[in-house]
C-alpha cells in the first residue's frame, strides 16, 4: 500500500514539473478566433500575427485611392496610401489583441472577435500632392473694383493650399470608408477682406484731361497704360507705383511710337503720351488728399493741366508714387474715351473735407535762338526746327479745408521747366559770282628803217594791235 502511494506521489510531482517547464517555454498567443480586418490572427504568436498583417498590407498599399477636394469641387488622379503618407500600424494592433493559451482548448472556441485595422502616418513627402492640387485649383483671384456709374466690387478668391497635417486622417477615413479621400485645404488670409471691400462706397475725388483723338499712336498708349491702372485697390498704408504697375514701355508690350519731351525738345519715343495718364492720376490723388510720395515735372510745360500740376514718368528713372493715407481701402479706376481720360479715387469721403490746389511765385526767362547748319537746304534758306519756349517756374500748394476752415497748407514743391531755345536750321551762305574780265593784248611796236644820216634820232611808231 505504501509503495503504491509513493509511486502515485512521484508521478504527480513529475507531471507537475513537466507542466512548469512547458509553461516556462511557451510564448503567449493571440486568443483564438480573432480577426484584424480580414486577417485571421487567432492562435498566432504576436510576431507571427504582425507579419501576417504586414503581408496583407503589402497588397493593399499599392491600391490607389480616389482623390477629391470638395472645397473646390476638384477631382484629382488617384494615389496610393503610401504616396499619401499612411501605413498600417501592425505593432500597435498586435499589442492590444487579447491573449489566449492552453485554456482555449479546454473551454472550446470563443466567439469571433473582429478588431479594426489601425493606421499611422509614415512621414511621406506630400509636395507632389500639394503641387498637383495647386495646379488643379488655379491661382487666387484678387478683389476687383470698377466704376459703372456706381461702385461695383467683386470679393477676392483666396489662396487654397493643402493642409498637410490633416492629410493622414483624411486618408485613414478613406481606408476605413469608401476609399475616397476628401483632401483637406487651408484658406489663406485675404489681402482685401470682404468687409473692407464693402467700405468703398463712393467717389472721393476725380479729375479729367483731354487730348487730340486724331493722334492714334498717342491715344493707343494712353488707353493701354490706363487699362493697367484701372481697378487697383490700395489698403491703408499701401502705395501705388506708376512704373511698377504699368511696367516697361516696349513695342512687345503693345506700346507705340509717339511724341515725347526729351531734354527740353520734342522727340519721338515708345510709349509717348503716357505722361498724360500719370498726370491725370496725380491730380485725382491730389484732390483725394492722398500723400504724394514721388512726383517730377516735365522739362517743358504741358497743355492739358495748369503749370505745376503735371507728373512725368520714365521707366527706370522717374516714377510717380502715392500712398493711401486714409483709414479704409481705396480703389483707383479710370474711364477712357477718345480724346478724354478720367481718373477716380473710390473710398469714403471725409465729411466737411475740401481740397484746393493753387500756384504761386510764377517766373519766366528767355532761352534765345540757336542756329544749326543744314547743307541740304538751299543757300540762304532758314527753317525753324524747334519753336522753343521760355523757361518757367512755379510753386504749388495744396490747401485742405475742414468745415470751411483752412486747416493745412501743404507745399507740393517747385516745378521748374527749363524750356528750350528757338532752333533754326540755315543753309549755305549765298555768295554772288564775279563777272569775268578780259585782259587787253600788248601793242606791237614797229621800227622804221634806219636813215643814212648818222646820229639822227629815230622815233618809234605806235601801231594798233591787229584783231584776229
Amino acid at each position: 500500500m505504501n509503495k503504491i502511494l509513493l509511486a502515485f506521489l512521484f508521478s504527480t510531482a513529475a507531471a507537475g514539473a513537466g507542466l512548469c517547464v512547458v509553461a516556462a517555454r511557451q510564448v503567449p498567443t493571440i486568443r483564438a478566433n480573432v480577426f484584424v480586418g480580414p486577417v485571421a490572427v487567432g492562435g498566432l504568436e504576436p510576431e507571427e500575427a504582425a507579419k501576417r498583417i504586414r503581408g496583407w498590407w503589402e497588397g493593399e498599399r499599392v491600391k490607389k485611392l480616389n482623390l477629391v477636394c470638395s472645397a473646390t469641387k476638384a477631382t484629382l488622379p488617384g494615389m496610393t496610401p503610401g504616396q499619401m503618407g499612411v501605413t498600417v500600424d501592425d505593432a500597435g494592433i498586435v499589442a492590444e489583441l487579447p491573449r489566449g493559451g492552453m485554456t482555449d482548448s479546454l473551454s472550446g472556441e470563443p466567439e469571433r472577435l473582429d478588431v479594426p485595422i489601425k493606421y499611422k502616418p509614415n512621414g511621406a513627402n506630400l509636395v507632389p500632392l500639394s503641387t498637383m492640387l495647386k495646379a488643379k485649383i488655379g491661382p487666387p483671384r484678387p478683389a476687383k473694383v470698377r466704376w459703372v456709374g456706381a461702385v461695383e466690387t467683386t470679393p477676392e478668391t483666396t489662396v487654397l493650399r493643402l493642409d498637410a497635417k490633416a492629410v493622414p486622417d483624411a486618408v485613414i477615413a478613406a481606408l476605413e470608408g469608401d476609399r475616397t479621400v476628401d483632401l483637406p485645404v487651408m484658406e489663406g488670409a485675404k489681402r482685401v477682406p470682404d468687409e473692407a471691400l464693402a467700405q468703398m462706397k463712393e467717389v472721393v475725388a476725380e479729375y479729367t484731361t483731354t487730348f487730340p483723338a486724331s493722334n492714334r499712336p498717342r491715344c493707343s498708349n494712353i488707353k493701354l497704360a490706363a487699362s493697367k491702372l484701372n481697378g487697383v485697390i490700395l489698403m491703408p498704408g499701401e502705395r501705388l507705383s506708376f512704373n511698377g504697375t504699368v511696367g516697361r514701355r516696349t513695342l512687345r508690350a503693345g506700346f507705340k511710337l509717339a511724341g515725347v519731351y526729351k531734354q527740353g525738345k520734342h522727340d519721338v519715343g515708345v510709349g509717348g503720351g503716357i505722361c498724360q495718364v500719370s498726370t491725370t492720376m496725380y491730380n485725382a490723388a491730389l484732390f483725394a488728399n492722398l500723400k504724394i510720395v514721388q512726383r517730377s515735372n516735365h522739362s517743358l510745360p504741358v497743355a492739358y493741366v495748369p503749370l505745376g500740376r503735371d507728373a512725368t514718368v520714365d521707366y527706370g528713372s522717374i516714377d510717380f508714387v502715392f500712398e493711401n493715407t486714409t483709414k479704409v481701402p481705396i480703389g483707383v479706376v479710370n474711364t477712357y474715351e477718345p480724346g478724354r481720360l478720367t481718373f477716380r479715387i473710390l473710398g469714403q469721403k471725409e465729411p466737411g473735407l475740401k481740397v484746393k490746389v493753387v500756384q504761386e511765385g510764377h517766373s519766366s526767362w528767355g532761352r534765345g535762338e540757336q542756329t544749326v547748319y543744314d547743307p541740304s537746304l538751299r543757300p540762304g534758306t532758314r527753317r525753324v526746327i524747334e519753336h522753343g519756349s521760355p523757361g518757367r517756374a512755379v510753386r504749388s500748394y495744396r490747401l485742405v479745408y475742414r468745415n470751411g476752415q483752412l486747416v493745412e497748407r501743404q507745399s507740393l514743391g517747385r516745378s521748374s521747366y527749363g524750356g528750350g531755345p528757338r532752333i533754326v536750321a540755315v543753309g549755305p551762305a549765298y555768295r554772288p559770282q564775279p563777272k569775268p574780265t578780259v585782259q587787253p593784248k600788248s601793242p606791237v611796236v614797229v621800227q622804221p628803217p634806219v636813215s643814212s644820216d648818222a646820229g639822227a634820232e629815230v622815233q618809234p611808231i605806235d601801231v594798233a594791235p591787229v584783231e584776229p
